[in-house]
């Protein structure tokens, strides 16, 4: 069995498909971007393919050191520790998602693939200057 490779087509392999869009921005300017996104995608045509969209901000996990020092989880603390100061010119990482539904019988599935895409980068500009670095888009398939 041979496996796609980068810029060939994989839509024949499944039924749906998502969509992974991340990026960095500042802090700052994080949840102006997140609005921007949500908004967009809840003006998402049902033409376009997409059943199902959200958005996420990256968390970061806690080091090995602060989870050794967590209280056990039944006791509880009637003092909860104060959530860390927001740096407002740290990053901040957002991803995009979009699961696609097939598409109706007699449509191209590469053809409503890439129309989205299209439509997803167009939806981007607005806030490409305040990227810092690259804008990622990749597409899974669920596993069979």
């Amino acid at each position: 069995m041979s496996s796609a490779q980068r810029g060939e087509t994989v839509t024949y392999r499944t039924s749906g498909m998502l969509i992974c869009i991340y990026y960095r921005v500042g802090m700052g300017d994080s949840q102006r971007v997140i609005s921007a996104v949500r908004e967009f995608q809840r003006t998402l045509p049902e033409a376009s393919g997409v059943n199902s969209a959200e958005v996420l901000l990256r968390c970061d996990l806690p080091s090995l050191a602060s989870l050794a020092s967590l209280t056990d989880a039944r006791s509880a603390s009637l003092h909860p520790a104060p959530p860390p100061a927001v740096d407002d010119g740290a990053d901040a990482t957002v991803m995009e998602t979009y699961r696609l539904s097939p598409p109706p019988a007699g449509v191209d599935a590469g053809d409503v693939l890439r129309a989205l895409l299209a439509t997803l980068e167009t939806a981007s500009l607005p806030h490409a200057p305040l990227l810092r670095g690259a804008r990622h888009v990749e597409l899974f398939a669920p596993c069979a």
